[in-house]
Order: C-alpha cells, then structure tokens, then sequence
C-alpha cells in the first residue's frame, strides 16, 4: 500500500511537483566554490591547495568556479552526472592529505572512463575558506564559510 498525500498522489508524486512548483520559482539556493576537474585531474603537487592558495595564487577563471546549485535540481539529481562532492577524513587536524594519497585516489578515479563526465569537484579543504593557522580566516571568509 503506498500512502497518499492529498489531491490522489503518492509521496513521490508530491514530492516532484513541489520539486517542479520551486524550480519555476527559483527556488532555493546555495551558492558553492568548485574545483574546475580539469584542473584536479592534471594537478601536479602533492596535494590540493587550501581554498585561500587557489584564490589567491591562480586567475579568476581558473581553477575555482562560484556555481549556484538549486535545491530542486540537486534532489532531482540533475547535476549527478557533472559533480562530484568529496567527503573524507582528514588525515591530520592541520592537513587533510599530507602524503597525497587522497589527492592520487580523486585524480585515479577523475581519469578513469567513469570519472570523464565530472566537469566540477567539491571538497572542502580546498573549496571552502579554511582558518589555518587557527586565526587566520577574515571576516568575510568566515561569513562565507558559514553560508556555505
């Protein structure tokens, strides 16, 4: 039996037409930093750069993107194909990969036939402004830690 919910519709149902009713609204939103993957899958060093490096040592195209992801469209899972989300342990509380392991597995599976299709990459040492040394984070990067 699957229940109903209002107006004759399943749970599924219901939850795709408030998905439709908010993607024709706009939505909500969230504003995210990105890894562009190409620059992930040819990245050279031993690991990734704290969000502040890359913002600050690379130009402004390259390699961080600011993308708005929609909350409908990310339930509906159509950014699934395009961007990948990181989540991993920290191997050290001031370094997330100090050996370069993490960053080898992310590049291995970038390069593979399944990993082609990402076109962005979020993780968080490297997409969200950190405050190492403990301190360090402005003002305004921690208000933007916190939206995000």
């Amino acid at each position: 039996h699957i229940p109903r919910w209002g107006c004759g519709l399943n749970a599924k149902e219901a939850a795709m037409e408030t998905l439709s009713k908010l993607s024709l609204q706009g939505g909500d939103t969230c504003t995210f930093f990105m890894l562009e993957a190409k620059f992930v899958r040819t990245f050279r060093g031993k690991s990734l750069p704290f969000f502040q490096e890359l913002r600050d040592k690379f130009t402004a195209k390259e390699p961080l993107v600011e993308v708005a992801l929609d909350y409908a469209d990310v339930v509906k899972g159509t950014h699934i194909e395009t961007t990948l989300a990181v989540s991993h342990r920290w191997m050290q509380p001031d370094d997330p990969d100090p050996d370069g392991e993490q960053l080898k597995a992310l590049q291995g599976f970038l390069n593979s036939p399944d990993g082609q299709k990402i076109e962005r990459v979020w993780i968080d040492s490297a997409c969200m402004p950190q405050d190492l040394p403990t301190g360090s984070r402005s003002a305004e990067d921690a208000a933007a830690f916190k939206r995000m």
